[in-house]
């Protein structure tokens, strides 16, 4: 059987994202070419939005009726040109409390480019301060999860990119109400299955609402089926139905995670003040305590230094530098979606703190044949605003300094000042930091969690019902956390002084090191991987491997920063914290012995069918291992793990929980009988 004869629910492989493709009609309105469709009402784009899915939801009385710190999710089928989004948001601010925050999930098949999308909002100059927030951010077509944050976190958005029957089961999390906003179902019969609305029902509560401008007999017969009441109303414009409805039937049972994956149940913030301690104030604790103080939590930030960032998120320039596999690993993907938030929060905080970081691009060079396929690989994957590979004159202009090799680029990338990264993730009224203060013990009692420190030289004991171990490789010397691999890597850069030559370089250029542009005087180059050492003593050594690595891959780039006879102004040594495969664990911490003797049966049968759910620590996180890659992951990882916490929809698949969840280790040592 053809593909073309084939089911349409058996159609939905993954593709490539692309763009969606545009035809403008006289009026300035987009319409689809591949769907002959338009995105919205020709009478009143803005009046059809607040008709249909702002008014059908019933969202101004529920935004109103939210507690303080409460979240309300939106789930949405159709981006288009985020016209939804806008007044979704528009009408948050009008109505829900100071404190309230609202989470947008909106899946797209067809992302419009950003010039398509600010061409289209242009109609609209009531949201003129929306959509400039949003086009500034606005990301390249990559499939996967996207996140943004605006309004100091009070609204988010994740926009899933593919097919909606694709992204919408990776949900992890309940939405409160649903605007079913694809192309017409005579036009778009792929979206409109009844997998979409079995998911829909699967990813809702008793409360959650829908609401859709048809009311064609499919899409209702479709809702009733899947559990939903179904009301006919009077329509927008020529229309003369729509309609919305409620969950009132328990959703059928979907393909679930496994069982040990499981997370511990959380219930959404509904106005109660929560309180955390988070024990590391590198760039991974000031993540977390950020997300977290975002969302109303109170936070104490613990630092057994004297100030933030005094360890490996203290090196003077930071890359954000992303080695990614044309295969669609969890860890590219994740990488990605990481790449793209830190990019789009660094922008958010630049406003105010323009010296925090420069987007000057990053040049990833093909030093050997093995490394240019990979990288041709990569380009055919990936659109061209994301990265593009390029001959190596091409790097030479972007550089400003002659390279010897072909390569990728990447446009959006840059160096960032880890320790002002870190003190301004924890600039926050409700984030309050405590330092010179090391954590010795932690012992669980019935009203939560006892840390026993030394604070300046003394002992102290504080509690805390929730507590996030941040702290590297010295959260597994915790007794409750030491199933987790966590291993070091010493890693020392160089600082070298700029000569006029080097002045000339404009963007990081990368190969077995990495070198970035000049600031105040110096550049930063590095750095070293020592696996087997666990000094942090600034080494002669090191310094000659950071060079040498620069000899090797960039001669001019060598010659420019002075060669043998370089200035080298001094270094830094600090220790890069990683698990084995790569992925950080991020997530609440399961009872060690309670899960062996539980989930013994995994020792033998990795598909035995257990019926409960493992038991956690209660109110114990960890967020550790993310290597040399910290800009890049762990930004995403506070936001997830406080997401988590706080009972919201994540802000990644479900799947890349699995593959982040520390739980991994356990199922993994058990299944190989190691433990």
């Amino acid at each position: 059987m053809s593909k073309k004869d084939a089911p349409l629910q058996q159609q939905h492989l993954k593709r490539p994202v692309t763009h969606a493709d545009l035809e403008w009609k006289e009026n300035g309105q987009p319409a689809s070419t591949a769907f002959d469709d338009i995105y919205f009402s020709t009478a009143s784009g803005i009046e059809e939005t607040r008709h249909v899915f702002i008014e059908g939801n019933d969202l101004p009385k529920r935004f109103a009726a939210l507690n303080q710190n409460e979240s309300f999710t939106v789930g949405e089928t159709g981006f288009g040109t985020g016209l939804n989004f806008l007044c979704a948001w528009a009408c948050f601010d009008n109505e829900a409390p100071e404190s309230a925050r609202l989470h947008f999930i909106s899946t797209e098949k067809y992302p419009l480019s950003c010039n398509d999308l600010q061409k289209a909002l242009s109609m609209f100059p009531e949201l003129a301060k929306y959509t400039t927030l949003l086009v500034e951010c606005y990301m390249p077509a990559i499939e996967g999860h996207q996140h943004f944050s605006f309004a100091d976190g009070r609204v988010k958005l994740t926009l899933c990119m593919g097919d909606v029957l694709n992204t919408l089961p990776e949900l992890e999390g309940r939405v409160d109400a649903w605007f079913l906003d694809g192309f017409s179902p005579a036009k778009n019969p792929e979206m409109w299955q009844p997998e979409l609305f079995t998911t829909m029902a699967a990813k809702s509560h008793p409360d959650t609402t829908f609401a859709t401008f048809t009311a064609a007999r499919m899409v209702r017969d479709g809702l009733t089926q899947a559990g939903f009441s179904v009301e006919k109303s009077d329509g927008f414009g020529h229309k003369r139905d729509m309609i919305k409805g409620r969950l009132t039937q328990t959703a059928k049972k979907q393909k679930t995670r496994p069982l040990w994956f499981h997370n511990p149940s959380q219930h959404g913030n509904n106005g109660t003040i929560q309180n955390a301690i988070v024990v590391g104030g590198g760039l991974v604790g000031c993540s977390t305590a950020r997300a977290l103080a975002e969302r109303g939590w109170q936070v104490t930030l613990i630092e057994q230094h004297q100030a933030l960032a005094m360890e490996a998120s203290g090196n003077p320039q930071g890359i954000l530098y992303t080695k990614l596999s044309a295969n669609k690993t969890p860890l590219s993907r994740f990488i990605t979606q990481g790449y793209l938030y830190s990019i789009h929060l660094l922008g958010s905080f630049a406003s105010k703190q323009p010296e925090l970081w420069q987007q000057s691009g990053v040049v990833q060079l093909a030093i050997n044949d093995k490394v240019k396929k990979r990288h041709q690989d990569l380009a055919r994957h990936f659109p061209e605003d994301f990265l593009s590979f390029l001959p190596g004159h091409q790097l030479s202009k972007i550089a400003g300094i002659p390279l010897d090799h072909d390569g990728l680029y990447f446009p959006d990338a840059g160096w960032v000042r880890p320790a002002l990264f870190c003190q301004t993730l924890a600039n926050h009224s409700n984030i309050k930091v405590v330092s010179n203060t090391r954590l010795e013990s932690l012992e669980y009692e019935a009203d939560g969690w006892t840390l026993n420190l030394m604070s300046d030289g003394a002992p102290q004991t504080i509690q805390s019902r929730n507590v996030i171990i941040a702290c590297a490789k010295a959260s597994s010397q915790l007794p409750a956390l030491n199933f987790i691999p966590l291993k070091n890597i010493r890693g020392q850069i160089t600082e070298i002084g700029c000569t006029d030559d080097s002045a000339l370089l404009k963007t990081t250029v990368c190969g077995e090191g990495y070198a970035a542009p000049a600031a105040y005087g110096r550049h930063t180059i590095g750095a070293t991987f020592d696996f087997d050492s666990d000094s942090a003593e600034v080494l002669t050594e090191g310094h000659q491997k950071n060079l040498a690595m620069q000899k090797d891959c960039a001669p001019e780039l060598y010659r420019a920063l002075g060669g043998e006879q370089a200035n080298i102004l001094g270094g830094r040594a600090s220790f890069r914290c990683t698990t084995p495969d790569y992925m950080p664990a991020v997530g609440a911490i399961v009872d060690r012995e309670d899960f062996l003797n539980e989930f013994a049966m995994l020792r033998k049968n990795m598909k035995h069918p257990f019926s409960q759910p493992p038991r956690y620590l209660k109110g114990l996180y960890i967020n550790a291992g993310h290597g040399s890659r910290g800009l890049i992951t762990a930004p995403l990882s506070g936001e997830l793990l406080a997401a988590q916490m706080n009972g919201e929809c994540s802000p990644v698949a479900s799947d890349l929980l699995d593959h982040l969840n520390p739980t991994r280790f356990l199922v993994r040592a058990m299944s190989r009988n190691r433990s």
